[in-house]
C-alpha cells in the first residue's frame, strides 16, 4: 500500500465529498428544515431557547467535532472502537454544518447590510505589494 496520497485520489475525493454533501443537503435539509428555508430548525429551536441560531448551530455542530476529537484521541491511545456512525460520515456532516454556517453569516451580513467578507478583503489588499512579494 503507498504512503503517498497522489492528487488524483484527493481530486477524487474532494469530487466525491462534493457529490456526498449535495446529497446530504438535500436529504437532511428536508428532513429538518421542510422546504422552504434551509435554516428553519436552527431558527425554530433558537426561538424556543430564547437564543440566536447560530448558538443552535453550535450545539449540532459540536457532536460531530467531538465525535472526531475522540476519534483522533483514539488513534493516539491505539484503541479500537465501534461507531455509531463512520468518521467519514462525521466529517461530511461537519461540512454540510460549515455550510449551513456560512449561509447564517450570509444572512446576517444582508440584514445588517454588510458587504460580504471577499468584498471587505479585496479593499484592503494592494495588489502591487502583493504581486511584487512573490
Amino acid at each position: 500500500m503507498s504512503k503517498q496520497f497522489k492528487h488524483a485520489e484527493y481530486d477524487a475525493l474532494v469530487d466525491d465529498t462534493i457529490k456526498k454533501i449535495k446529497e446530504l443537503g438535500v436529504l437532511k435539509g428536508g428532513e429538518y428544515a421542510g422546504d422552504d428555508d434551509r435554516l428553519a430548525n436552527f431558527r425554530r429551536n433558537g426561538f424556543d431557547q430564547d437564543l440566536p441560531m447560530e448558538t443552535i448551530w453550535r450545539v449540532y455542530a459540536a457532536k460531530h467535532w467531538d465525535a472526531i476529537g475522540q476519534y483522533i484521541k483514539d488513534i493516539r491511545n491505539n484503541i479500537a472502537r465501534k461507531r455509531m456512525e463512520s468518521i467519514s460520515g462525521r466529517v461530511d456532516d461537519l461540512i454540510v454544518y460549515l455550510l449551513l454556517f456560512k449561509a447564517m453569516v450570509v444572512e446576517r451580513d444582508r440584514r445588517l447590510d454588510t458587504p460580504p467578507l471577499h468584498e471587505i478583503r479585496s479593499s484592503r489588499i494592494d495588489t502591487s505589494k502583493a504581486q511584487s512579494d512573490f
